[in-house]
């Protein structure tokens, strides 16, 4: 049987499509000097969109809104390399003390499993192993010194676009306006409006839950007397923008260095260990999906697939920006209507699984109905089941806001 000319046409617009998808991605991941910068430009202003609307209802001139917020994103970018060039100080002063509580780690736990294994006399866990930890720890803090003035050209170019995205903010509608036809024009400003708010919303709360997660792992190390409370506060509000995996490391990482660091005293590593995996349960496993509900309607797999593929492309600072820029991909697929399945399947399902439970459960009320004429007689509870579900059989769009739904919610 012969294929139709549509078909031979769907199939070839579906592999032209994946070329032309693996093309941009190969081009991104070529040009990421670039396009980092300037992705991580647009992010910072979707972060301060919010105060930036806040200034113009209180009708701030433009100049002077603008000049407060580019200094204060100059002020984080010098406290944060302030904090790297102390940090990587202490770090490097403090590596001796921390190779002899290594070493004498290696040999408690040699002595303990001696008592069960019969091991030769002198056996370390560390010999196995031909690394030098003091000089590997030291060389890799030199290459993150090494690597500062990359950062900063970096960072410069990231305030350099920020400041020309907040002189451009507001005649960038205009601009999508004008260019395109009305009712298009009309289509894409809307949904541009609504990626910002939405981005915007998700990265603000993201920053919240991590200053919180960042407070408690610095007190839980003040608290249990951990070396260096800030760096574990701060590695742990960094690490929490990576999702799934960055709290896992963290944890671990702060954990570790408590058991070098206490160890044979078991009790404060114990202490650090329920605090720390407490308050990232609490925090990312409770609190942060409620605040967040359901605005970034992501599949945990699409989310874990994007982790990896941004950050092949783009490094570390793929990762950070993974979920926004799979949310940003998920609303265009939604309103582009032959990209809509994709925008489906990107999702996480939720409503979906409650459409078609109430569907199931008006085809049980609808046969009951049908029992009913027969003279059957269901009992008042299946009934009263199954009217309650027919009231609340509501059409629901899907785990993303379509075009015609952009009115509902600004």
């Amino acid at each position: 049987m012969t294929e139709t000319p549509s078909g031979s046409n769907k199939y070839s617009h579906i592999f032209l499509g994946i070329l032309a998808v693996l093309a941009i991605l190969a081009a991104l991941k070529l040009s990421k000097d670039v396009t980092i910068p300037l992705v991580l430009s647009f992010f910072c202003f979707l972060l301060f969109s919010p105060l930036l609307r806040r200034l113009d209802k209180l009708h701030i001139p433009k100049i002077i809104s603008v000049t407060f917020v580019m200094v204060l994103l100059l002020f984080i970018f010098v406290l944060a390399g302030w904090f790297v060039i102390m940090t990587v100080d202490t770090l490097v002063r403090l590596i001796p003390f921390y190779a002899e509580k290594v070493v004498s780690l290696d040999r408690l736990i040699s002595s303990r499993v001696s008592e069960f294994i019969d091991l030769p006399l002198g056996t370390s866990f560390l010999s196995l192993l031909p690394v030098n930890w003091s000089s590997l720890a030291i060389s890799s803090l030199t290459s993150i010194s090494n690597k500062f003035l990359d950062i900063t050209k970096v960072a410069t170019l990231v305030y350099i676009f920020f400041l020309f995205l907040l002189l451009e903010r507001q005649s960038v509608i205009p601009k999508l306006l004008a260019a395109v036809p009305k009712s298009k024009g009309m289509k894409i400003a809307v949904m541009f409006e609504r990626i910002t708010r939405q981005i915007s919303k998700y990265l603000i709360l993201k920053a919240v839950i991590s200053a919180f997660t960042g407070l408690f792992f610095f007190l839980t190390a003040v608290v249990t007397g951990l070396d260096l409370p800030i760096l574990w506060g701060v590695l742990a509000f960094i690490f929490n923008f990576i999702p799934s995996i960055g709290s896992v490391i963290v944890t671990t990482l702060t954990i570790f260095m408590a058991l070098i660091q206490f160890a044979p005293d078991w009790t404060n590593v114990i202490y650090v260990g329920i605090l720390t995996i407490s308050t990232q349960m609490i925090l990312g496993n409770i609190i942060d999906p409620r605040l967040q509900g359901g605005q970034l309607n992501l599949s945990p797999f699409v989310i874990l697939v994007s982790l990896s593929l941004w950050g092949f492309i783009w490094g570390i600072p793929g990762m950070f920006i993974s979920v926004p820029l799979t949310s940003v991909l998920q609303i265009l697929c939604a309103n582009i209507k032959s990209l809509r399945p994709v925008a489906i399947l990107i999702s996480s399902g939720k409503s979906y699984q409650r459409e078609s439970a109430k569907q199931r459960a008006l085809e049980r009320y609808l046969r009951k109905q049908d029992k009913l004429k027969r003279g059957e007689h269901p009992s008042a509870a299946h009934m009263a089941e199954a009217e309650d579900a027919e009231a609340t059989n509501v059409y629901h769009k899907g785990d993303f806001v379509l075009p015609e739904s952009f009115g509902d919610k600004k």
